[in-house]
């Protein structure tokens, strides 16, 4: 009896241990080893805030594309001037679709940046403010509603902007978009094209000819084709004969 006491002690312990190994070895992320420290920081960071009078004004309204993004920030003081502040933002559906944006000071305590969400859906915002012995961190859920209006894709070519917008937004695998370029200053003899493809995948030719019209703008339409594998993110080169070209990343939606 004392053996199988003790043999049975001993494979509960054995057990117990490979599990927390695994556990050790299989750590995500999700929860902080050092939460009693990240809390305790946490906890310093809010009565800073509540000493500072801080308080910061974000916005409430998000959709599928680009987005503007204003904070305004102040403190007892004022407004709040100086400070490196960011956003990241995360999607539920998980970490592929993340993305980090650093927010430039307009007016004073006024920070924004175009910020570009790929996809419709809930997203996670964590917004970081750091200035002198002031460490600010504000997390928020947001829903990203799906846009009819175009998504404006901002990039340059020779040192000049280029706006690529595709509509509907996010495009949707074997459905039509309209495909819009601006290129002020463009004086090349042959329009410029877009070429959608996948990083390290065979596609096929798939090529968006564009026509300038009377305003200026180059149109035409184009078609995202299912990936059979299920990938989701494409690139459209836009390229412009005689003045270079630009690369856009592209997410298709689910």
């Amino acid at each position: 009896m004392k053996r199988l006491i003790g043999g049975l002690f001993a494979a509960f312990a054995l057990g117990t241990g490979a599990t927390i190994y695994v556990a050790h070895r299989s750590w995500d992320g999700l929860v902080d080893r050092r939460y009693s420290e990240a809390g305790a920081n946490e906890f310093a960071e809010r009565e800073e805030e509540a000493r500072a009078g801080f308080a910061a004004s974000l916005p409430g309204r998000y959709r599928a594309g680009e987005n503007r993004f204003r904070a305004v920030l102040s403190t007892s003081a004022g407004a709040l001037r100086g400070a490196r502040v960011t956003l990241d933002a995360m999607r539920i559906g998980g970490p592929r679709d993340d993305r980090s944006f650093s927010l430039l000071e307009g007016a004073p305590g006024t920070y924004g940046a175009d910020v570009l969400l790929p996809l419709p859906g809930e997203w996670t915002f964590l917004l970081s403010v750091e200035a002198d012995r002031l460490h600010v961190r504000r997390r928020w859920t947001a829903f990203a509603q799906t846009s009819e209006s175009p998504g404006a894709l901002r990039g340059s070519i020779g040192g000049r902007e280029v706006l690529l917008s595709i509509a509907p937004w996010p495009p949707e695998t074997m459905r039509e978009v309209d495909v819009t370029v601006s290129f002020p200053g463009y004086d090349g003899t042959t329009p410029p094209f877009v070429d959608l493809s996948m990083t390290g995948m065979e596609m096929g030719r798939n090529r968006v000819d564009l026509s300038r019209g009377a305003d200026g703008l180059y149109r035409g339409k184009g078609v995202f084709v299912r990936c059979p594998g299920g990938r989701r993110d494409w690139e459209a080169t836009l390229t412009a004969p005689g003045a270079g070209k630009e690369v856009f990343r592209v997410v298709v939606a689910d």
